[in-house]
């Protein structure tokens, strides 16, 4: 299995291609993420979908209701969703799905030990400029065990009193790995693809 470091970076590389995909292939692609989440980690992304139901609705709210077009409803006047809206939020409702989608199996294949381990390699060029990304990388771990462990309708006023980290403590472990060859052909790969996009584009 790739590095947890190659797994961030082609998950992120994934995400920002998502923004460029036309929408046949973005509704492929989020069809074969949600089912990969749904047979790998069901609650979580069910979890993951009910935190982000809010921005989901406003979402459809903004965009149907407030890009000009043809009006669908045209009783409704300017109260009513247009179509050019209604494009926009099928877009926008399956670039989100996608990557919360692909959040999920990301976070699932490599759990928070590990996406840690990842943004402990990710960050290694600032510790060119001092920082400590051992420490970052452990005070991150601990937020996130915190955020898994946190009973659910936990309050914010409860989190500062302590109660999302009450019980036994717990030993974490760091661990970072070495880039393989695999992972080297990864980033190289990824590298020239992202060349060749952006030579594309000028």
């Amino acid at each position: 299995m790739l590095h947890p470091t190659v797994r961030l970076i082609v998950w992120s590389a994934m995400a920002a291609l998502a923004q460029w995909l036309p929408l046949a292939a973005l509704s492929l692609a989020c069809v074969a993420a949600l089912a990969a989440a749904t047979w790998l980690a069901p609650a979580r992304l069910s979890q993951l979908l009910r935190r982000t139901r809010w921005l989901m609705l406003a979402l459809v709210l903004v965009f149907a209701l407030a890009t000009p077009g043809i009006y669908l409803l045209p009783a409704l006047g300017g109260l009513g969703p247009t179509e050019e809206g209604m494009r926009l939020v099928s877009e926008h409702l399956l670039r989100l799905l996608f990557v919360l989608s692909s959040l999920t199996v990301l976070l699932q294949v490599t759990g928070v030990e590990g996406l840690v381990s990842a943004l402990h390699g990710l960050i290694w060029p600032l510790s060119l400029l001092g920082l400590d990304r051992r420490r970052v990388a452990l005070r991150l771990m601990l937020v996130m065990h915190y955020v898994e462990q946190a009973p659910p309708g936990l309050h914010w006023r409860e989190w500062l009193q302590g109660a999302a980290g009450a019980g036994e403590p717990r030993r974490f472990i760091l661990q970072a790995e070495p880039l393989r060859a695999a992972d080297i052909a990864v980033l190289a790969g990824l590298t020239f693809a992202a060349v060749a996009f952006i030579g594309s584009l000028s």
